[in-house]
């Protein structure tokens, strides 16, 4: 996932586009070399343990 005004779940699909939708929407992290990016998976996913496509 390229960073800057752009996000999306690899495990949802939930896009969001501009810092405060990606604020809102996926959080960010920092990587403690000065970056800060944006979270991979939505909180969304995070929070519920995410695969929606388990079976189990």
């Amino acid at each position: 996932m390229p960073y800057g005004e752009y996000a999306e779940c690899p495990n949802c699909g939930k896009t969001a586009h501009g810092e405060d939708e990606i604020e809102e929407l996926f959080g960010y992290r920092n990587m403690g070399d000065g970056r800060t990016i944006p979270q991979s998976w939505c909180r969304d996913c995070r929070s519920s343990g995410g695969h929606d496509d388990d079976d189990e």
